[in-house]
């Protein structure tokens, strides 16, 4: 990671990337409707299936995505050469995703084949800093600091990718669900890229926000376009790229939470990776009633997902569940704020008042949220519950674990820090907890929904 300091930009910089903005949008903007009609010919379409008449929307739009973020890409290079490794190799590995995506939506792959290509993309970046084309800095965890990984984290790289790519792919079925929840996280994390200042995070979220603007134009209720396999994938490594480029893996994964919680409830109902289409096939979630309304399946086999846990306290139409999911990312961005206010304080860089100040301040405007959006009040609880877990027991291993000095142990010539070995160990139980509080809850909220159904 650079810092933004060390660079001394200036209105040129901004100028810059102003500039870029401008051109991926209307790249991106100009393009849609041409792929719109070349899918539609080519019979490449999809049926919106949350509406009682079933209209046909062209598929694999997010090839405007992959298309659009090249373009910016090869402007980035022009504008920011000093970064020119970083942004080949960053959208490289998003073009690879949306190549595997888009053979996903012509043949659909299997889920354990397509979490392999994906692995396949994300060593690209484990390679390109095998041989210092680029330089992957160990992750800064909240009250730990820097982890000592120097040789073992770029091994994790192509898992990172793969488990991000696949995690955003999932929470994709509703108009503008998956590209409006991307957006929003990519927002907040160039807040957290400004914060963290990080010259990398500035770069690659202006460029992504600035495709996936309008992308989501066309993507949002009523959906003119679906995004894909194609696009889900791509944005999901565009995610990932962020986070191990930008240091900024601890913020990604709160602004992500929401996508995190998802995979979670699908992992546990479906025993495997299961992506939107397949769900509806084979254990579809929710039911469409009169007047466009969706509820919660109350069939046990159904598969256990966040638009069903959000329906299950009552029916809506789907740009109001939509809406609802746009809040829970919304408040997700807080997390990620808050989280990386936690790391520089780690760092010593920022006072513990100014953290303390923006958790009153987030706290607030949660509250306000969750008032005028009671459906996801549950949803939300369960992920503050999850996070002040991790920070208490992330403390706990920094006061305690992390002062004892263990002699280091010896794997295949890799030195691995045994405190971090006892640490993650501890974390195992903690999430084990955690996930069977929240399918209890899940299970709470079905049941709860059954009986009011029933009367």
């Amino acid at each position: 990671m650079v810092q933004l300091d060390e660079l001394n930009w200036g209105l040129i910089e901004i100028l810059n990337l102003v500039i870029i903005f401008i051109i991926g949008f209307i790249i991106t903007y100009l393009i849609i409707p041409l792929i719109i009609r070349f899918m539609k010919r080519k019979q490449f379409i999809g049926y919106d299936i949350h509406k009682a008449s079933k209209p046909e929307v062209a598929e694999s739009g997010g090839v405007s995505i992959v298309f659009g973020f090249s373009m910016v890409s090869i402007f980035l290079m022009i504008f920011f050469p000093v970064f020119f490794n970083e942004i080949l190799i960053f959208s490289l590995t998003v073009i690879l995703s949306g190549i595997i995506g888009f053979i996903d939506d012509r043949i659909r792959l299997r889920s354990r084949y397509k979490i392999l290509f994906t692995i396949f993309t994300g060593a690209l970046i484990f390679f390109a800093n095998l041989l210092g084309f680029i330089d992957i800095q160990s992750p800064v965890i909240p009250f730990l600091g820097k982890l000592r990984l120097t040789v073992i984290y770029p091994l994790l790289a192509p898992i990172i990718v793969a488990v991000f790519a696949n995690t955003v792919n999932m929470l994709e079925g509703y108009n503008g669900e998956g590209s409006g929840s991307c957006l929003i996280a990519l927002i907040f994390l160039f807040i957290c890229g400004l914060l963290w200042n990080s010259a990398e995070a500035i770069i690659f979220t202006v460029g992504a926000i600035s495709v996936i603007i309008p992308f989501f134009l066309f993507n949002k209720y009523p959906a003119k376009i679906f995004p894909g396999d194609v696009g889900t994938l791509a944005m999901g490594s565009i995610l990932a790229c962020i986070a191990l480029f930008a240091s900024l893996e601890a913020a990604v994964f709160c602004a992500l939470l929401i996508h995190v919680f998802n995979s979670f409830y699908v992992l546990y109902s479906v025993k495997g990776f299961l992506e939107s289409s397949d769900i509806l096939e084979k254990k579809s979630d929710v039911v469409l009633l009169q007047n466009d309304l969706i509820k919660a399946s109350d069939h046990k086999e159904a598969a256990l997902t966040l638009p069903r846990l959000i329906l299950a306290r009552g029916a809506l139409k789907e740009n109001r569940l939509v809406i609802n999911i746009y809040i829970i990312s919304l408040i997700c961005g807080f997390f990620s704020i808050i989280t990386t206010l936690i790391m520089l304080g780690t760092l010593g860089l920022i006072e513990i008042s100014m953290i303390i100040i923006a958790i009153i301040i987030f706290g607030i405007l949660t509250i306000l949220l969750l008032y005028f959006y009671p459906q996801i009040r549950g949803i939300i609880a369960l992920m503050i519950i999850l996070l002040v877990a991790l920070s208490s027991l992330l403390f706990f291993i920094d006061f305690f674990i992390m002062s004892i000095e263990f002699p280091n142990i010896n794997l295949f010539g890799i030195s691995i820090p045994t405190n971090l070995i006892i640490s993650f160990v501890l974390v195992i139980p903690v999430l084990l907890l955690w996930y069977y509080l929240t399918i209890r809850y899940f299970w709470k909220e079905i049941k709860s929904m059954t009986v009011k159904n029933e009367i």
